[in-house]
């Protein structure tokens, strides 16, 4: 009976002291996110808090980290304090509503520009995110409204927090997904001099559908209306910058004009321009359908300012001088066919190829490399349904030159256990989405060794951050 006894109070001791241990590494530990583009966010929350005077308070995602040019913006509103305040879709733009919210005071004007996809039109958030920007400056957890999910998911970022800290090994990143590619403005000054995109889009589509603002998040919208209004400030529905080529194929003019008739029956507030105003062409993009390059940004910046300057009547002319379209340069490298090269079909798609299907000897195969070049091109992406319900597929190996999957690709691959970035891959060098594995369950991906905290803090990979593994 004793030893029961001292068996019990050493569980309940330990359950007890587990919170405590949590608690202590998570707020206790030094920042290791402080490097990395998600420790923007805090610095975007500290400018709106601190801003003195009326404010223009542009709140989406990422498309408003690289899309607004607040000098710009301030120089054609110079009686107000521009405040970008998006940075990353997968936060969710809930979230940026709710961390804006407190900070809204009379005579300021919100924009609010989520990026044209489902998932920024929604109710969707994610802790995940929102702890690792949080990491050093936790008062921006205050405002939330979604707390069971923080507290849910408080565990995963303390085993990443440790896991770095532990290993010296906290990542550093060198390109535009770093905390330096911004100023004290929340600008963007990583240099994007032209659309890096092979094809000049990637793999994800922008659809107009209806169904692309949810009405759950319309009413959210409402409701975040009726809350700005009584603090005597004003707020706008906005659009984000969309790239022509990635718009989804069949889409016409008519389709935009049906999607802002419907987000104007939905929403109390007023919108702020036309949503073709937002079409740009892939030369104005960097590495997305919504990231727009540096040329791009004065572009985008330029649009705002001037629906804004008509929604106030104001008449005063725009001084913002537009540079030329940039144009990427030319870099087509060949070579030999790859391996399993005649077990696909290709289309041409730009300056090399589309693969559209596979032959009924690779239905077969259990394992398969995607080539890196046919007939003398790059072998650039494969369509969604290329891989699709293939049962016999256990192992794919990327190529070289395959710049994004598109969601979907492994539906119905339930026996794909693994899947390999090429070694010579970058992680921004080939762009996925969010639901990559969706259909291969049991599918773990393989990104080279070196890489691997690269991969894990990726825009788009650090999704998958649980499923990926190092290989040499």
């Amino acid at each position: 009976m004793k030893r029961v006894a001292v068996t019990i109070v050493i569980v309940v001791s330990l359950l007890l002291a587990m919170p405590a241990a949590l608690l202590c590494v998570g707020f206790c530990l030094p920042p290791q996110y402080s490097a990395t583009y998600y420790a923007v966010l805090p610095k975007m929350l500290e400018r709106l808090r601190s801003a003195e005077g009326k404010k223009i308070v542009v709140i989406g995602n990422s498309a408003v980290a690289f899309g607004l040019d607040p000098d710009l913006m301030h120089g054609e509103f110079p009686e107000y304090t521009v405040c970008p305040f998006g940075l990353y879709g997968a936060i969710g733009t809930k979230a940026m509503i709710d961390l804006a919210k407190d900070n809204i005071s009379e005579g300021d004007i919100v924009i609010l520009a989520p990026e044209q996809m489902s998932q920024s039109m929604s109710l969707y958030f994610n802790s995940e995110y929102l702890w690792n920007a949080a990491d050093g400056d936790f008062s921006l957890l205050t405002g939330l409204e979604n707390g069971g999910e923080m507290v849910a998911g408080f565990p995963a970022y303390v085993g990443r927090k440790f896991g770095y800290y532990i290993n010296g090994n906290a990542p550093v990143p060198t390109d535009v997904y770093a905390a330096a590619s911004f100023d004290d403005h929340c600008k963007m000054i990583f240099e994007r001099p032209y659309n890096k995109l092979p094809l000049g889009y990637d793999a994800s589509r922008i659809s107009y559908a209806d169904g692309t603002l949810s009405p759950d998040f319309a009413e959210y919208v409402n409701e975040f209306h009726r809350f700005i209004k009584k603090q005597g400030a004003t707020l706008l529905f906005g659009f984000a910058p969309v790239n022509l080529s990635g718009i989804e194929t069949g889409t016409s003019e008519a389709d935009i004009e049906r999607f802002y008739d419907h987000a104007d029956s939905l929403l109390d507030c007023e919108l702020l321009g036309d949503p073709r105003g937002y079409v740009f062409e892939s030369d104005w993009f960097y590495d997305s359908n919504v990231h727009v390059n540096s040329a791009g940004s004065v572009l985008y910046t330029d649009r705002l300012v001037r629906d804004l300057k008509a929604y106030l009547l104001d008449d005063s002319p725009v001084s913002i001088e537009i540079p030329q379209k940039p144009q990427a340069p030319d870099d087509e490298p060949s070579g030999e066919d790859g391996e399993d090269a005649a077990l696909f079909e290709y289309e041409e798609s730009g300056t090399g190829w589309n693969i559209t299907a596979l032959s009924e000897e690779g239905r077969g195969r259990a394992v398969i490399t995607i080539p890196d070049f046919y007939r003398g091109k790059r072998v650039l992406s494969f369509s969604a349904s290329v891989f699709r319900n293939d049962t016999a597929l256990e192992e794919l190996h990327l190529g070289k030159y395959i710049f994004g999957i598109e969601d979907g690709s492994f539906g119905g691959c339930a026996g794909l256990k693994r899947l390999y970035v090429h070694p010579d891959r970058q992680p921004s060098e080939c762009s996925v989405y969010f639901a990559l594995l969706e259909g291969a369950p049991a599918c773990r991906v393989y990104v080279p060794a070196d890489l691997l905290t690269a991969y894990a803090n990726d825009y788009f990979w650090s999704r998958y951050g649980a499923y990926l593994e190092g290989y040499r």
